[in-house]
Formats: structure tokens, sequence, C-alpha cells
């Protein structure tokens, strides 16, 4: 259960002696959610980082029941810069962690939130290893390519361009193909600034290999196992929507921010929208049970220059090689091959509406 407050924030580095900001709090299972009083957070959104931190400490082989609790600060811009006064790095970023406290610009920032669960097992990680864990909790974007130059960056060098995304498939790799158990001891066992010889002391203490082995083991993975442990993204604990007998799905909603399964967060009412920070949306799966073209329609929300988006995406299979990831940008209709299996559905608006469709028909 969810309880609403209203309090004084605490600084959320200890070196900050600024005047921190008089914020809203939701405190949910393991996340408390603070956000700035002009801010209106949507009612799914405490559930979806509760869900984020039980799914990061699991992937960690923590246990969830001895996890400390969290908080996440959503705030206005001046009251961000405020209490990241004295850290510039923190202060220049959209998002930032410090133990066991996190702040960010949008109100959907759940990778800030796995850095202070993985911060209860090691702080501080390897950047390498920080940031590719938390961007395969929260599924962002992958990139092929030998990890080995990114595992010295330093946490301003790994933020530079492929890093995180060559970093987030490498972890998937791991994690689905060896296991949390070793990749916790990985996360572990490199240290905070490490070369690539502490890197191969781990690996080899880890996974019994070298770390050029393990690389190269980890390049030639190009193919997916029939039944590979799973490694879903989080929009697939949606609900699912039931097909009708020729296997077409229909599914229509408001989009509304006071409702308990909208996620996301509105700005106060005449500021500019913020692209990237603020969106509300709902989430839904469908289940393909046979290879076809469907013809796929969206309708969301559109007005005061925005244009909603569907994103459809594979929940199952190997996550370091997913490649089905759809977007659709404002309400059209596309034709899109599916392969069987299961796929998320997240209808995604910049502001409210009182009806958001999607349907999709077997051709």
């Amino acid at each position: 259960m969810q309880k609403r407050t209203r309090l004084l924030a605490v600084a959320l580095v200890t070196a900050c002696h600024e005047q921190v900001p008089q914020t809203e709090v939701v405190h949910g299972e393991l996340v408390d959610y603070h956000y700035s009083l002009e801010l209106e957070l949507c009612g799914g959104t405490v559930a979806v980082y509760d869900a984020t931190a039980r799914r990061a400490a699991e992937l960690l082989d923590l246990s969830v029941e001895g996890l400390k609790q969290v908080a996440y600060y959503w705030l206005t811009a001046v009251d961000y810069a405020a209490v990241w006064a004295e850290d510039p790095f923190c202060a220049a970023a959209l998002g930032c962690a410090v133990g066991l406290r996190s702040a960010g610009h949008g109100s959907m920032t759940p990778h800030e939130v796995v850095h202070t669960i993985a911060n209860q097992l090691n702080a501080p990680a390897a950047p390498f290893l920080a940031e590719g864990f938390a961007e395969a909790v929260i599924d962002g974007p992958i990139e092929v390519g030998d990890p080995r130059p990114y595992m010295t960056l330093d946490r301003i060098g790994i933020t530079d361009g492929a890093g995180y995304p060559v970093a987030s498939r490498f972890v998937r790799y791991l994690l689905q193909s060896h296991g949390a158990e070793r990749f916790a001891a990985l996360y572990r066992g490199v240290p905070g600034a490490p070369d690539l010889a502490d890197w191969d002391r781990a690996v080899r203490a880890s996974y019994g290999v070298s770390l050029d082995a393990l690389v190269e083991e980890y390049l030639a993975a190009t193919e997916c196992p029939s039944q590979p442990p799973s490694l879903p993204r989080l929009e697939c604990d949606a609900p699912a929507l039931m097909a009708d007998l020729a296997g077409n799905f229909a599914w229509t909603s408001s989009l509304s921010c006071e409702d308990p399964e909208v996620v996301g967060g509105m700005q106060p009412p005449g500021e500019p929208i913020v692209f990237g920070e603020t969106h509300l949306e709902l989430r839904r799966t469908i289940e393909i049970t046979e290879a076809g073209e469907y013809e796929i329609a969206v309708v969301t929300p559109e007005g005061e220059g925005t244009r909603g988006q569907a994103l459809i995406a594979e929940c199952d299979g190997c996550a370091w090689l997913r490649g089905y990831d759809a977007v659709l940008e404002g309400s059209m209709t596309e034709t899109h091959w599916l392969e069987p299996g299961r796929y998320s559905v997240v209808l995604r608006g910049f502001i409210e509406a009182e009806t958001v469709e999607f349907r999709a028909t077997r051709r």
C-alpha cells in the first residue's frame, strides 16, 4: 500500500549545504518517491519503481527482504540544481544516484533507482558494470561491440558515445547465459577504477575463464538458444490483452494521470512540455501464436504541439539479440511482421486524452 505525505527533502549528498526543496512523497514497498510540489505524479508510477528495484535485486542475487529502502526525487530544474549544488557531475546530468538516494529531471528515470539497489551490493562499482547493469534492467538501447575498450572508462567517459549500449548488451549476455550469482560476484570483484588486469582477475574468479575468452565467447554468440533463461523487459509484466477468435487484438482506454495504471507524471499547467522527461503511458502485452503480417493501428494523444507514441517490443528470447522494437509516432496505421511470442505494447502521450487505442489485425 502506498502512503502519500509532504515533507522537507533531506539532502541527497552529505556535502550539500544548500536549502533543499519541499516535496510530496509516496512511500512504496521498496522506493520512496519524492516529487517537487509543482509536479503531478501519476497513479501507477511508484509501483513501476518498486518493480524495477525488485528486478534489480533479483538479478544481483540479493534478497529483496533484506534491501534497504531507497529514494527517488523527481524535481523541477530549480529544485534539482539546489540538490546537486556541490556536485558538478550530477548537476549536469539528467539524473544521478549517490548511495541509497537518486534524483532526476524526469518522472520515469528508473535507471537511477537501479543504481541505488546495486549500491547495496558494491559501491562504487566499475562504471562499465554499473551503467551496463542499470541499462540492462530497464531494457535500454544496445549496440554490438567489443566491450574491452569501455571497461576501464570512468563515469564521465562511459557516458560518451556507445559506452552505455555496449555495456548493456554485454551485461545482458552475462546475466542470461551465466546467471545472477556469477554476475553478482563479478560486480563485487571489479574495483571502481579498474584496469584490464583487474577485470581479468575478477572474470577468472567469477567465470573460471580469462577476460579475453569470455569476451570472445560473447562476440560469437550471434544466435539465440532454443530455450534461454528468461530476461524480459519490465513492460512485459503488464496485463495481457486477449485475442479474438481470429487472433486479432483491440484495446481502447483513456489516458488520465490519476488512473492507477497510468505511469509517469505531468508538469505544471502552462509550462512547456519537456520531451524525454515527462510523459504518461499505459502498458499491456499481447501474445502472437502464429507468425504473419499484422495491421497495427494506434490512436495516441495529440495536441499542444505534441504527438503521442506507441511502442511495441519483444518480451522473450535472448535479451542481447532482441531485434523487433517498433515505434509508431502519432496516430497511424502500419503493417508489421510479427513472429510468435509475447510483445509489450506501450501507449505514450505527453498530455492526457479521453481516448487511446491499439489494434493489431492479422492480414
